[in-house]
């Protein structure tokens, strides 16, 4: 009897094993056939594709805010103890000068040890031009990214006719960052609220990693940075939101240091 069982039950891991083997196959077989139907040219460039039918202006934000986005990195030497912060930041080009503005809570190293990177090709910096941590973020000089392309201070700004539309209730914003140290990821926002004018209150989604992002407007505008997520007390205890996101305005930024004559 239980010979018998034992022989029906090896029969039947063969037969699962069978199945799974037979399955896998005619799943490679389909993959291979699906990926066959797709232009390569298509294939290999999934993650710039935009749909179709959005609106033209949309359209046009989310490429300003794929091809300005660079993830950073900021390191301590190991003789000091050692670390590492990521974050996100967006290129930027003014006075013939390149530039990515990002949060100034990123930066752990120096500028020796500080880099944009973008499809794991390391940019390095080559000046912190300003630190402010009053309003968390900073500039920085580094190396031209030619497969980046930057937004142009200060024409990309909202214009002296543009702020209060593009900073007024439930204004559709755009992202890109890498939340979790992931991406390039673009998200979609509605700005819900403000803190005077310190920071605005945006309904989107950002993780660690999405701090320093640059926010644009449906225009293109480049409207401001993400700091952090909102936190959150329960009766389990805090908790986080990371659907409330803060970003501070663009005009909170110091442009000066870099827009001066030369």
């Amino acid at each position: 009897m239980m010979k018998g069982k034992i022989i029906k039950l090896l029969r039947l891991a063969l037969l699962c094993m069978l199945v799974g083997s037979v399955g896998g196959f005619f799943s490679f077989l389909t993959l291979k056939n699906l990926q066959g139907q797709i232009p390569l040219s298509l294939y290999s460039n999934f993650q710039d594709y935009i749909a179709p039918d959005l609106e033209l202006s949309e359209t046009e934000a989310i490429v300003r805010s794929r091809q300005s986005a660079v993830k950073m990195v900021s390191g301590v030497p190991s003789m000091w103890g050692g670390g590492m912060a990521y974050s996100s930041g967006t290129y930027f080009t003014a006075n013939n000068g390149y530039y990515v503005v990002t949060v100034s809570h990123g930066l752990v190293g120096e500028c020796a040890t500080t880099f944009a990177i973008y499809k794991e090709e390391f940019y390095a910096c080559r000046e912190i031009v300003i630190v402010d941590p009053v309003h968390d973020y900073a500039i920085l000089e580094v190396e031209k990214i030619p497969t980046r392309t930057p937004i142009v201070i200060p024409k990309d700004l909202p214009s002296p006719g543009e702020w209060k539309t593009s900073y007024s209730l439930l204004r559709k914003i755009i992202y890109t960052g890498y939340p979790n140290t992931i991406g390039p990821l673009t998200l979609r926002g509605d700005v819900v609220g403000f803190s005077g004018t310190e920071y605005m209150y945006v309904f989107s989604y950002a993780w660690g990693g999405s701090s320093g992002s640059g926010v644009f407007d449906e225009n293109g505008n480049y409207v401001g940075y993400i700091i952090a997520i909102d936190v959150g007390q329960t009766e389990f205890g805090i908790d986080v939101l990371e659907n409330v996101v803060l970003v501070v305005p663009s005009f909170n930024i110091d442009w000066s240091s870099i827009l001066k004559e030369q």
